[in-house]
């Protein structure tokens, strides 16, 4: 083989390397990229499951509040109907 030879085989192995390389480097950075982004979603999604969770356990102490005073309401519409 001649020396222009093996300058043409490296540089051939180093396109083939480069040319898989690059896809590689590019496919790791949006995988990193697309885990943090899930993780940010995930901490947002157990947020809003707890704020969701409060915010049900305001609006059913509201409700029962409310059964007691119409309770209360009715017990007293029932006395006035009797008298």
């Amino acid at each position: 083989m001649k020396e222009w030879d093996v300058v043409g085989v490296i540089a051939t192995l180093i396109a083939l390397i480069s040319a898989v390389i690059a896809p590689m480097i590019k496919l790791t950075q949006a995988i990193a990229r697309l885990t943090a982004t899930m993780e940010q979603l995930e901490k947002s999604a157990d947020c809003f499951a707890a704020n969701n969770r409060n915010a049900h356990e305001r609006i059913w102490e509201h409700a029962r509040e409310q059964a007691v005073q119409i309770s209360d309401h009715e017990a007293r519409i029932r006395v006035m109907e009797e008298t």
